[in-house]
């Protein structure tokens, strides 16, 4: 006998090939789309060595002569599951979750999904920048 290796203890989880390729085009819309100099993904990396794909990304935002670099927090267990995102140290409480309506109609079957997100998320930050400014004046 031998050779088994029982397969329970590391047994990885399965995601079908179509979710494979739904992430693949969610993440090919942001990088190779028409926003790409606005939204840039890099380091990524796997939240878990038995995860199937990359699923951790800084995502550096173009905001007017700067940038501003958020943590890109998806799912590969569950890519139906919308994705967090973690905002800059200083900026978290610019934008709340519950604002983002992308999350809520999360769908992975839309290709645009991730860069609506991304766009909300980015206007939505404006906007709080806007109302700082506007108080300070």
């Amino acid at each position: 006998g031998g050779g088994g290796g029982g397969g329970r203890a590391m047994s990885r989880i399965q995601i079908s090939e179509q979710d494979m390729a739904r992430m693949q085009a969610l993440m090919a819309k942001v990088v190779r789309g028409p926003q790409k100099d606005i939204f840039k993904l890099s380091q990524p990396f796997k939240s878990s060595p038995t995860a199937p794909f990359n699923d951790r990304f800084t995502v550096t935002v173009g905001f007017g002569t700067g940038t501003l670099t958020w943590t890109l927090l998806l799912n590969a267990f569950e890519p139906q599951s919308p994705p967090d995102l973690v905002l800059d140290v200083g900026n978290e409480d610019c934008i709340s979750h519950k604002d983002l309506i992308s999350l809520d109609t999360w769908d992975i079957s839309d290709d645009t999904a991730l860069l609506r997100l991304l766009a909300e998320a980015r206007d939505l930050y404006r906007s709080t920048q806007v109302s700082k400014a506007l108080d300070f004046s």
